[in-house]
Formats: C-alpha cells, structure tokens, sequence
C-alpha cells in the first residue's frame, strides 16, 4: 500500500470516528441528567458522553489499525467492577447508537 492510500485510509476512519462520537455526544446531551457525570481529580466533568465517544473512537480505530496502540484520555477504571456497573450500561447503550457492531459492556 503506498504512502498516498494509507494515508487517504486513515483520513476516512478518522472521519468516521469523529462523526460516530459526536453523534454519541449529543445524543448525551439531549438527555444528560447530574448523575451521569463525574468529577475527575482537576475538578473537571466526566459524562457518559466522554466515555461513549472515547469508547467509539477506540473500537474503530482498532478494527482499522489493530496494531496500533492507542491512549485514551478517559480512566476506565470508573467503569469497572460493580461500583461502575450503571455508569458502563449507560455507555454501551450509547456506544451501540453510533456503531454498526454492538458492544458489550465486557468491551
């Protein structure tokens, strides 16, 4: 593959990505309510929007790119075990409006 195409391929998915995630977003935003955000320790909201969108871009960049690493900004671990139980079912109901194959909350 040259240069030229792969760099047309990662354009369109980061086209793609950022399209899916705001689509995550303001559905969040049409009906954010305050338990849906958190405070990270520099005092700034985390919703489920943020991690919807995060979620979103990482699923497809790695169905592109499975060889790349990626950082997120987002700390997963307000998602994990039974204290983030609510907060990731809300997540992956908004992640599956915006992509084509469904995740499960173990993604």
């Amino acid at each position: 593959m040259s240069s030229a195409t792969y760099l047309a391929k990662e354009r369109a998915v980061a086209i793609e990505a950022v399209e899916r995630a705001s689509n995550v977003c303001q559905s969040v935003f049409k009906r954010l309510v305050a338990e849906e955000t958190l405070t990270k320790n520099d005092k700034s909201p985390v919703t489920v929007a943020d991690f919807g969108a995060q979620a979103v871009v990482n699923s497809i960049l790695e169905k592109h790119f499975p060889l790349d690493p990626i950082v997120g900004e987002e700390d997963s671990k307000d998602l994990q075990g039974d204290a983030g139980r609510v907060l990731r079912e809300k997540v992956v109901e908004l992640v599956n409006t915006a992509t084509e194959a469904p995740m499960s909350t173990e993604e």
